[in-house]
């Protein structure tokens, strides 16, 4: 957990009792509550920011028929004694693994999982040192399989800039590969932060709760009024009254408080309903002596100006009395109020149709990131669970075809082979397994089973509609089953529809009579495609408000892989990759998310649209294209306060010096720590040979705003790094957390060729104390330098300032991957400017800083050569690609960006400014992001 977080959570727990007594204020029977100081974890906060870039996808073993033949699949291709069970281009992120097998063939000796992340390997070895925490990720990132009840599950973040691959020697029966691709995919938490948001008791930072007026027929009580959003609920009722307690979020239908808890229970359950679990969202414990029961959960629920939470007596068959709740105790922490956003509860109580199809768990058109799935299953068959064979579908977008195809329900909740039994894991379990009549070995039983998965770490994201059904056993035509179902997601109101272009494929085509992938009922058409390794141009007629659009392609699977790089005015915007071929029933969709800059579709002006399969390694498909524009709120008009001088360096005892380009950190101990190059006042650059060492109290830079003198001081140490015999200068240190928890910090070093420029790393365990490693971690031209490092799942990126090549020498931002620190990938331009700005050093693009807020990549860049100070700001869906069109301009020199409580995804935002000349370091808040 970072300080900033874990700071603001105490202090949450620590205003509740300010707050009921002084901001409370009850309404008959209602209770608001004044938004506080409470926080929202930041792995929750992203969920909170639409991501239409995100293409959320799976590559499973389903059956290409469309039936139960689940499994035996070859894989996407063949490589000597490896099956590639997943192959993908572009930008994007592997979200979850899953695979099973009987356990015999799981534990066959000579098995070998291989995972490759931008050409370089991640992981090599046995699968089970892999899921069984025999290697750098351990639970609750990778489960074995009796951990899992039944599966292998791997919740480890592996993002790619350009490529990603999964082989596996052995057989692999059945597997299921969750990513998502696009513009911005990469982005996320990074392991550890994934990692420490699954395991932790977030339940102990919940405020005590305090007695309630009880919410009774037609006078519900109110939790929470907005504009606000509620960070978390502990709510305490008699076990009896779970089946008589809804909750309502604003206008909505009200939803059975058991589902919206995770519990997932009805009222005729021999457990009464209850179980003690623990998710990273929602919780409950069994009835105490005294009979009560405990919820709470930490989904956060935004409310907008006029809606409110509340909790209601249900109107239901098993309350026909309208009986009252005779007690209850609840605490509510709220944070700010999130705009644009709400929480959209879909609950669902359906018997299975009986024919060979999907039910809808599922469905809106607007806009929205589905986070959770809640379920409860009873009344099979005697002794039969051949329901849980039943596959989702997810089709987003109004596509036919859906994008995520499983292999079973017990599958989709990470389990296999019906399940070992209860178990409750971070992101997914079956919490409850009831076994009705089971004497005689099970052989009248029939089962009740409350199942949860959460889609934290890999939302499903739809920009205009999505329909998440699933089969009633192995074709949809299972019956009797009763299905009750909670469907959770984030819908965005910023963001909708305003247009839609044809694109119809001209010259030979062939005719196919084929049926979509999808439900076993999908009946054979007619489709017309042509096939080739060309370029397919696209005149764009966007409507002039558009800011963004989504291309989507019909196209035959019956060859794989194919490929092609797309581009847009000349400019490229990604790539298409489908890896997985389906000869049976190949008619496809796919689609990729294409931002459009404001003014890029004013009126009399006509984008171009270039798709690019000249690599494709199989003949590009095209049956047809859709061009669907969409809405969106303009760039941020962004300005900045005055600025606050937060380390003084003009006054020291052996006279004034400077600092230049600087990091800052915060320590365990709360204390920040500032390095950064140093010099005496008036000194050149190449004469630059120490990093100075600051510190500053916590608890982040809104003190340090406010402050009536500077924070920060220097450290009796007074450097924490010197320059080597062999290195001219160091300049730009960059500092942050690598996967230990220890401190590492990225460095330019002065070389005599400005073209074979080098890049080091030093290590501390406190800050203080910096050990050298002396080898360089590559070399680059231009003057290379200016380092900052960014953590993307498990993928660590170097953006650096660098000119786009020896032979044009514009200035850009250029960047580099590494699954570890010291294997790095090749160089590739994050952004390129214009020829105006060719310099030896690509002095435009100096200082290069790179962080995610809302949805979107920052990229701020100081050009010296417009001005001293001159700091532009760039922003882009994807870290790997800025448009060279910045949004705003800024006064600030080597500019590093703070946040409040230490993260930059929400709340106050600051930016530090320094240089020659300057006498120290300044901090400005930005304002308008």
């Amino acid at each position: 957990m970072n300080a900033g977080y874990r700071d603001a959570r105490a202090a949450g727990a620590r205003l509740e009792p300010f707050v009921s007594r002084a901001a409370r204020h009850l309404l008959g029977a209602s209770l608001a509550i004044t938004p506080g100081a409470a926080s929202i974890h930041p792995v929750l906060e992203s969920l909170l920011s639409f991501h239409p870039g995100w293409i959320t996808r799976s590559v499973t073993t389903h059956d290409p028929a469309g039936g139960n033949d689940d499994g035996y699949r070859p894989g996407v291709a063949l490589e000597g004694e490896h099956r590639v069970l997943f192959h993908a281009r572009g930008e994007g992120r592997i979200t979850r693994i899953w695979m099973t097998a009987p356990r015999a063939e799981l534990e066959k000796p000579g098995q070998e999982l291989w995972i490759e992340i931008d050409g370089r390997t991640v992981f090599r070895g046995p699968h089970r040192d892999f899921f069984e925490g025999r290697d750098l990720w351990t639970s609750p990132l990778a489960l074995g399989v009796d951990a899992s009840s039944g599966a292998f599950t791997s919740y480890v973040p592996f993002a790619w800039s350009s490529e990603a691959k999964i082989r596996f020697k052995g057989v692999p029966i059945y597997y299921q590969v969750t990513y998502r691709e696009g513009p911005g995919a990469a982005s996320g938490p990074s392991a550890e932060e994934l990692a420490q948001f699954m395991a932790e008791d977030w339940t102990a930072a919940l405020p005590a709760p305090s007695r309630r007026e009880a919410p009774r027929p037609g006078a519900p009580l109110v939790l929470a009024e907005g504009p606000a959003t509620v960070s978390g609920i502990d709510l305490r009722i008699p076990a009896a009254s779970l089946k008589d307690l809804d909750v309502r979020i604003g206008g909505q239908p009200p939803v059975p408080a058991s589902f919206f808890f995770g519990l997932a229970s009805t009222s005729a359950e021999s457990d009464g309903g209850w179980a003690t679990f623990r998710s990273a969202l929602h919780a409950a414990w069994a009835p105490d002596a005294a009979g009560t029961g405990r919820l709470a959960t930490r989904l956060p629920v935004p409310l907008a100006e006029g809606e409110a939470l509340s909790l209601e007596v249900a109107r239901s068959p098993s309350n026909a009395s309208n009986a009252s709740i005779t007690r209850l105790e609840a605490a509510v922490d709220l944070a700010p109020a999130r705009r644009g956003v709400r929480l959209l509860a879909q609950y669902r109580d359906q018997a299975a149709p009986g024919r060979e199809t999907t039910m809808p768990l599922f469905e809106s058109d607007e806009p929205l990131q589905l986070v959770a799935l809640i379920e409860h299953l009873s009344g099979g068959r005697p002794s039969d669970r051949t329901y849980l064979e039943g596959d989702e579908m997810i089709r987003t977008d109004g596509m036919a075809h859906p994008l995520q195809i499983g292999t079973g329900t017990e599958d989709y909740f990470n389990g296999g082979f019906y399940f070992l039994g209860a178990h409750s894991n971070a992101l997914s379990g079956l919490h409850r397994f009831l076994v009705i009549d089971p004497e005689e070995g099970w052989k009248r039983a029939r089962f009740v089973h409350s199942l949860y998965r959460l889609h934290v770490a890999d939302p499903i994201v739809s920009r205009s509609g999505l329909r998440f059904g699933i089969e009633a056993g192995p074709t949809g035509a299972y019956t009797p089953l009763q299905v009750r179902s909670l469907g959770l997601a984030y819908t965005f109101s910023e963001v909708g529809v305003i247009g839609e272009q044809e694109v119809h494929v001209q010259g030979r085509r062939r005719r196919v009579r084929s049926a979509v992938d999808a439900e076993r009922s999908e009946k054979p058409r007619i489709f017309r495609f042509r096939e080739g390794r060309g370029i397919t141009r696209i005149e764009v007629a966007c409507p002039p408000e558009a800011r963004g659009l989504l291309l989507l392609r019909v196209y035959s699977a019956a060859k794989a892989p194919q490929t092609a790089r797309v581009r847009l005015d000349g400019r490229e915007v990604g790539t298409i990759h489908e890896m997985q071929a389906n000869p049976v029933r190949s008619i496809a969709e796919d689609a990729l998310w294409i931002d459009l800059r404001p003014g890029q579709c004013r009126a009399g002006r006509r984008p171009v649209i270039e798709v690019d399969a000249t690599g494709s390694p199989e003949p590009w498909s095209e049956g047809g294209y859709r061009l669907r524009f969409f809405s969106g709120p303009p760039a941020p008009a962004l300005t900045h306060g005055p600025a606050v001088e937060i380390l003084d360096t003009d006054d020291l005892p052996e006279g004034a010096a400077y600092v230049n380009d600087h990091t800052m950190i915060q320590l365990a101990d709360g204390r920040w720590l500032l390095t950064g190059i140093f010099n005496a006042a008036g000194q050149p650059p190449e004469t630059e040979r120490v990093f100075v060492l600051a510190t500053a109290p916590g608890p982040g830079p809104a003190r340090w705003h406010d402050a009536a003198s500077p924070s920060f001081s220097l450290s009796p140490q007074r450097f924490s790094t010197r320059a080597l015999p062999d290195e001219r200068w160091i300049w730009a240190p960059h500092v942050v957390r690598d996967r230990d928890g220890s401190l590492v910090m990225i460095f330019h070093v002065g070389t005599p060729d400005p073209d074979r420029s080098g890049f080091r790393i030093a290590r501390s365990r406190d800050g203080f104390t910096w050990t050298r490693e002396a080898r360089t971690l590559f070399e680059d031209f231009c003057v290379a330098r200016d380092p900052m490092l960014v953590r993307l799942g498990a993928l660590w990126v170097v953006y650096y300032t660098r000119c786009a090549s020896l032979e044009s020498r514009r200035s850009g931002v250029a960047y580099r991957t590494s699954p570890d620190l010291a294997r790095w990938g090749p160089p590739a331009m994050a952004l390129t400017l214009g020829p105006e700005t060719a310099m030896h050093n690509s002095g435009h693009t100096e200082s290069p800083f790179v962080f995610s807020r809302q949805g979107w990549f920052y990229l701020t860049v100081t050009s010296y050569p417009v001005d001293y100070d001159a700091t532009f700001v760039y922003r882009s869906r994807s870290p790997f690609s800025f448009p060279p069109h910045p949004i705003a301009r800024l006064r600030a020199h080597a500019a590093e960006w703070v946040g409040e409580g230490g993260g930059l995804e929400a709340g106050r935002l600051f930016f530090t400014h320094a240089g020659r000349g300057k006498g120290g370091v300044f901090l400005k808040e930005l304002y308008g992001l």
